[in-house]
């Protein structure tokens, strides 16, 4: 991908201080975790922490329909699915192919009933902007840093957020014990989170007819399990691994 440039004493540290901090989240441990890990932070930084959240807080209008925590699941996931793939890529203009495909106004979003028009009428412009310039800065160090450290720079961004999100380290531990919890085998979670669980509401029958293809589509593609769905997962305790805060 071009020319490398002799790395900035200051950006070798802030790279190194990188490194240590995604070997502590299990990164280095999982296979393509440094790539899962950099997706994750291109999706944060990129699409996630951007205009569309103003979207996804706002009320839905004539116009523009409700961006509800399932959809946003069935998005979120998708597009880090896509950004693993790209980030795989030897293509030169792998992150142009990615803005192109965020962008996109016209395709269905996976999982959902809607396009990008649909859920982000009203914000448009400022997500086109937000996603060109931060595609626009990853690319240009991209051309500048080794691939690895390349992958570690663009992992950066995640840190705020948790290594048990899909495509972590901890997401298939995390789906494992939501597993156990839908048959009814974690007593202690049943003790200590039922009355939640109850303001929550039972699942669907979807997601429990076949809980063997629950868990290899939450593993896997969990877009598929579609937005109505992931809605009932979507800060739902049941994910998370034993131990948490509540």
């Amino acid at each position: 991908m071009g020319e490398r440039q002799p790395v900035d004493e200051d950006i070798q540290d802030a790279l190194d201080w990188a490194r240590q901090r995604l070997k502590e989240m299990g990164v280095f441990e999982v296979q393509d975790g440094l790539r899962w890990a950099a997706a994750h932070g291109l999706v944060q930084s990129v699409w996630r922490n951007g205009p569309i959240e103003d979207a996804h807080a706002s009320r839905p209008t004539s116009r523009r329909k409700a961006l509800h925590d399932g959809t946003m699941f069935a998005r979120n996931t998708w597009l880090t699915r896509q950004a693993f793939e790209a980030l795989g890529s030897d293509d030169q203009f792998r992150l142009y192919a990615l803005e192109d495909l965020v962008l996109d106004r016209d395709m269905v979003w996976p999982g959902c009933e809607g396009t990008l028009t649909d859920f982000g009428w009203g914000f448009l412009g400022e997500i086109k902007k937000h996603v060109k310039q931060r595609i626009d800065m990853f690319r240009h160090f991209e051309k500048g840093l080794p691939p690895d450290d390349f992958l570690i720079f663009v992992g950066a961004p995640q840190f705020g957020t948790h290594a048990d999100h899909y495509g972590m380290p901890k997401w298939p531990a995390c789906v494992e014990v939501a597993m156990r919890r839908l048959r009814g085998e974690d007593e202690e979670f049943l003790y200590t989170r039922g009355d939640l669980m109850t303001r929550i509401g039972p699942p669907s029958a979807a997601i429990t007819a076949d809980l063997a293809a629950t868990r290899k589509l939450l593993l896997e593609s969990p877009w598929e399990l579609d937005a109505e769905n992931l809605g009932w997962f979507a800060w739902n305790p049941i994910l998370q691994p034993p131990g948490t805060t509540p």
